[in-house]
């Protein structure tokens, strides 16, 4: 009579769940309500920002900082603009080119520039250039309905909210941080934005002339999200634009920049272009 054996099996145990994403984060609002849902690697809480539950890059943006999470602005103006990312110096052509929805790509808007002289590798170092520059994408792109012009001080101002709250966009240079938001470098790091929404906040009687009230929602070539910083912070970044960056300007790279420099009155400080008549959202 023969015997047999029997080998007990053996299972693996299952694989630890694999690590959260490095650069996942979550943004709490209430410590009861665990709902969340994951939009470009940021946990949303459903009862975050309901106020823009139909402005997802909006709802998105806030939460990111923090910004009306529970209640809905004393006043806001927003409209929706599609990413273009920039390549090499174009942040000025890039920014227009969003402007007009793309009719006119950053790549064309160079040649034109290029053959215009208003620049050598795509920078817009004059905002009366750009002015000149409009005019020629606008006849391109078929556009008659916008009306601009350009403005010198007073970004930070009744005047300004009232025109960004009407729906105006504004095309603003400022200096930029590492993280793209305005900063005081004296021009080395000049940069454009465009300016497509406004969010008050704590309506007092001088509410307008509130630092802490005024938010702008901006758009540039470095960045597919949207931008929330301070009026006041923008306003400040783009009147300390004094010289161009002597980094770029020992580069080698051939560089147009307007007589008396960015700092002068045919360069960019203290200046910026105001575009009312685009259609709403």
């Amino acid at each position: 009579m023969s015997s047999t054996t029997t080998t007990p099996s053996t299972h693996a145990p299952p694989p630890p769940p694999p690590p959260l994403h490095p650069q996942t984060s979550l943004v709490n609002v209430k410590s009861s309500d665990l709902k969340t849902v994951s939009t470009n690697n940021v946990f949303v809480h459903f009862n975050s920002c309901q106020w823009a539950a139909h402005y997802p890059e909006l709802r998105e943006a806030c939460t990111k900082n923090n910004l009306f999470l529970e209640k809905e602005p004393f006043k806001y103006k927003y409209k929706y603009i599609e990413s273009v990312l920039q390549v090499g110096p174009t942040c000025g052509l890039v920014a227009l080119s969003m402007l007009v929805d793309r009719k006119v790509t950053a790549n064309e808007m160079l040649n034109i520039a290029k053959l215009s002289g208003y620049t050598g590798n795509g920078e817009m170092c004059s905002c009366k250039n750009m002015v000149k520059l409009v005019k020629e994408v606008f006849n391109l792109a078929g556009i008659n309905n916008v009306t601009f012009e350009l403005k010198i001080g007073n970004l930070f101002s009744s005047e300004t909210i009232e025109l960004l709250t009407d729906g105006a966009i504004i095309l603003v240079p400022y200096d930029a941080d590492c993280n793209h938001s305005p900063c005081l470098r004296n021009g080395h790091t000049a940069h454009w934005a465009l300016i497509c929404g406004i969010l008050i906040d704590n309506p007092t009687e001088s509410f307008e002339l509130d630092a802490n009230n005024i938010y702008v929602l901006c758009k540039h070539g470095k960045s597919k999200y949207l931008a929330i910083w301070k009026l006041a912070d923008l306003d400040s970044s783009n009147k300390n634009l004094k010289e161009f960056s002597p980094k770029k300007g020992t580069d080698g790279s051939t560089y147009v920049l307007p007589d008396g420099g960015i700092g002068g009155e045919d360069g960019l400080c203290n200046q910026y272009l105001v575009f009312k008549g685009l259609n709403p959202n």
